[in-house]
């Protein structure tokens, strides 16, 4: 009796084993990485962008250029306070699209310098 009962635990445990699979095709795009992708993308979309921050446009507004165009990004003061950024700087932007009533515009969580 204690062998049969030791088997079928060890039996149930066996076949009640996760799964180790995952599904490996296509899916949603994890993130765009263009200003022109990031004016056609929705609400919510990540974002990471590599470029430059062209042009203060007041406040926390900032217009940022890369080989595709351009997109206004909103970058909290905190983020950027510690950095010294030109127009000449490489910077990389990390965040998500924020499809407001007066247009689309990239709030920004992180921002970091590329070395060239």
């Amino acid at each position: 009796m204690t062998k049969m009962l030791t088997g079928s635990i060890i039996l149930s445990a066996v076949l009640t084993l996760p799964a180790m699979a995952a599904y490996t095709g296509p899916g949603v795009a994890s993130h765009v990485n263009t200003a022109a992708d990031a004016m056609n993308a929705k609400d919510d979309t990540p974002v990471e962008l590599t470029g430059y921050l062209v042009q203060s446009l007041g406040d926390e507004n900032y217009l940022f250029r890369d080989e595709s165009g351009e997109v206004k990004v909103e970058i909290d003061n905190k983020l950027i306070r510690d950095i010294e950024v030109t127009s000449d700087n490489k910077v990389t932007l990390i965040g998500q699209v924020d499809d407001e009533w007066k247009g689309i515009e990239i709030e920004i969580d992180s921002i970091r310098l590329v070395a060239e």
